[in-house]
């Protein structure tokens, strides 16, 4: 299930994507992006860098223009699913601190 996590301008996200695209894993970042060429959604993938796997995904524009979503689930059983999402939400008020 999608959640709303922030209510941006479509230039302000359309900036955090433009600075995800540079900042590529394959460019020595953290970010994996993934467009969808039919719609103007994106999927952001972040890496750790200290662990070899994703911390997690949002969304921009998949519940609107300007939206940033998560795909938040139950993870009050799992305290490490809770750690990614923080860090995840973490990640992202960097990105906007940095508009």
């Amino acid at each position: 299930m999608h959640t709303v996590y922030k209510a941006l301008s479509p230039e302000e996200v359309n900036r955090i994507i433009a600075y995800c695209k540079q900042h590529t894993v394959k460019n020595g970042g953290l970010f994996e992006v993934y467009p969808d060429p039919e719609t103007l959604v994106t999927m952001v993938v972040v890496n750790s860098r200290s662990e070899d796997k994703p911390v997690g995904a949002f969304y921009c524009n998949y519940l609107g223009p300007g939206i940033i979503s998560l795909e938040e689930e139950d993870h009050d059983s799992m305290p490490s699913a809770q750690g990614h999402i923080k860090a995840l939400k973490q990640t992202i008020e960097t990105l906007i601190g940095n508009l």
